[in-house]
């Protein structure tokens, strides 16, 4: 579910925005209470709405091109560098 459709509000709505398109969602009737009850409590939680603005707004795409989340890439300890950075000198 997209609370921003629910409640027909955009990505930048302020608490009181939020608030009044609550209240507008149940006059309307298109959504059942429970949803525009869950849609206004995820939009006024600030991590609840910052995942679904990721969710809903942020386009991944371009970055889906340039990783390969099928590709099978494993690594044995034998593999690893090592760095002598945390060598004692003592």
């Amino acid at each position: 579910m997209n609370p921003y459709k629910v409640l027909n509000v955009d990505c930048r709505a302020a608490k009181r925005e939020i608030i009044q398109a609550a209240a507008l969602a149940l006059r309307e009737r298109k959504f059942s209470g429970r949803d525009v009850a869950l849609a206004q409590k995820q939009l006024l939680n600030p991590i609840s709405r910052a995942t679904h603005e990721f969710l809903h707004f942020v386009d991944v795409k371009p970055l889906l091109d340039k990783v390969d989340l099928c590709q099978q890439n494993e690594q044995r300890v034998a593999d690893l560098n090592r760095l002598p950075v945390f060598d004692d000198d003592l």
